[in-house]
């Protein structure tokens, strides 16, 4: 018995070395090992260590085709991917332009590029009736420029990672200086007790989970230092690393209102927690450009009756916007390029297609859609809109960030009958697109303009868009493969239904089941 036991022990102690050198390689560019006094790499942070987070396509989980489902063996996810590149070029044209306000823009000279660019895809995959059409645009709020620093004795910082949050104020021409104060989460305890008139007010913001939603802004505690006399306000977003943000809704502060990194937010606070006298410059040239212009461009598969479905993505975007809405153009055109292969006579529904831009300012496209196409409204079975499909599954590791080998949930919501509910969740789980286990109460994205017109859908996800990390990187193959998938069997399931049958009172939804 005894020598069992010690020839047991000698196999296993023989296959530990074996196994941990196994375990050591990473699944990222970077195949060193992990430092062996840790559990985990707990410090990993963007963009520095890309090389450890980001993952090749073929890491990711991918979900097989169902059995039975070979209509759809067609969508490629690398082949959708491979065009994203292009997209972000336009924006990355943007910056090296000099823009300091870069992205697909609405009403710049970017966003007639992505215009395009969308109607040559439009007419090369074989879209009828493809054409721009042209709208006025609001007058939109936009920095020409801005420069950050901080001061400490003589030496001077300069603040690299700051953004002015949409509609905030700018200085007015002159350079404003302060005293930097932290003041946290900048709730009402932390205001307590503080005078904080005229001076620069720094407030610790957590993404809840990305882009918009952040905890200064929910809280209110940044609108709390706008009306308690601050002469300035710098959002440190707690995303590891040196990452710009523009998470917008700034309407109604009073005073500059930015965004600025973990990393130079962190290196402020060191400085005040050092006893330091610390000081914040700020000049920013903010207008309101008038007489913009800016156009939808659709494309149309013609169908066997009058009745439509409406496909859409939009195209504006800050930054590479590759998330949003690289990834969800490149889906369009991929269910374009599906259904353009069939017959007409296989298509029951008239499909249109449209790029609608300025989501991220007036929402002017799909607002002159809702406006002034009733009719097609009235004759409309589906409206399907393609936003945001993948993103990488990442966490929050010690002070650091870690990705994964999944694409993470989504957010979704349908508009219409509890029949197209279950269609709609159901195709989600049969092609494997994770989804929240509650419904947006309203939907967001184009489709919020636009929902109460017809019966519709979407399915997002909102984690590193509206930031210069919201790059091609971050965005699975897989994910946008699924995601097409499902979206193709819930419109070939309604084209199997009457407009009847897919519209109802129901604009919520239920948890998925």
């Amino acid at each position: 018995m005894k020598r069992l036991v010690i020839v047991a022990m000698l196999l296993f102690g023989a296959a530990t070395p074996c196994l941990a050198q196994v375990q050591s390689e990473g699944l990222t560019r970077d195949k060193s090992a992990p430092p062996v006094k840790k559990l985990y790499e707990d410090d990993l942070r963007l963009p520095d260590d890309a090389d450890k987070l980001f993952l090749p396509d073929d890491a990711y989980l991918r979900w097989p085709l169902p059995p039975g489902e070979e209509a759809y063996a067609d969508i490629d996810g690398l082949k959708m991917k491979k065009q994203i590149p292009d997209i972000v070029a336009i924006s990355r044209k943007s910056r090296d332009d000099g823009n300091q306000f870069w992205g697909r823009i609405a009403g710049m000279p970017s966003d007639r590029m992505i215009q395009d660019w969308v109607a040559g895809e439009f007419k090369a995959i074989g879209l009828e009736q493809v054409r721009r059409q042209e709208i006025d645009m609001s007058p939109l709020w936009y920095p020409n420029s801005w420069d950050a620093s901080f001061v400490v004795g003589d030496a001077v910082t300069p603040l690299k990672s700051t953004f002015p949050i949409t509609d905030t104020v700018g200085t007015s021409g002159k350079t404003v200086e302060a005293q930097a104060v932290w003041l946290g989460l900048g709730t009402l305890a932390d205001f307590r007790d503080r005078d904080i008139r005229g001076k620069a007010v720094l407030l610790y913001s957590n993404p809840t989970p990305g882009g918009r939603d952040h905890i200064a802004r929910w809280s209110g505690s940044m609108m709390r230092a706008n009306t308690a006399g601050a002469a300035m306000v710098l959002i440190v977003m707690d995303i590891p690393g040196n990452v710009t943000t523009e998470p917008e809704a700034g309407a109604g502060t009073t005073v500059p209102t930015l965004t600025i990194s973990m990393k130079e937010g962190t290196a402020i606070r060191e400085a005040i927690e050092a006893g330091k006298d610390v000081t914040l410059r700020l000049r920013a040239d903010i207008e309101h450009k008038s007489g913009l212009k800016t156009a939808n461009v659709w494309g149309v598969l013609p169908g066997m009756t009058d009745e439509n479905i409406l496909v859409m993505a939009h195209t504006d975007a800050m930054f590479d916007g590759a998330l949003d809405n690289a990834s969800g153009i490149v889906m369009l055109l991929e269910i374009a390029r599906h259904y353009a292969a069939l017959p007409k006579e296989q298509r029951r529904r008239t499909i249109t297609f449209v790029t609608t831009p300025d989501h991220h300012h007036g929402a002017s496209g799909i607002k002159w859609i809702n406006q002034n196409m009733r009719g097609f409204l009235d004759k409309t079975a589906l409206i399907v809109n393609c936003e945001h499909p993948s993103q990488t599954q990442t966490y929050r590791l010690g002070a650091g960030i870690m990705t994964s080998t999944e694409t993470s949930a989504r957010r979704w919501f349908v508009s219409g009958s509890e029949t197209l509910r279950r269609v709609v969740l159901s195709s989600m789980k049969e092609f494997g697109v994770a989804v929240y286990a509650r419904p947006e109460g309203r939907p967001g994205g184009e489709l919020q303009h636009i929902y109460t017109r017809a019966p519709g859908f979407h399915v997002i996800d909102h984690i590193f868009y509206h930031s210069d990390a919201d790059t091609v990187d971050l965005v699975p193959a897989w994910g946008i493969e699924a995601v097409a998938r499902a979206y193709l069997k819930v419109i070939d399931t309604a084209n199997r239904m009457e407009i009847s049958e897919l519209s109802a009172s129901r604009t919520t939804g239920e948890s998925p089941k």
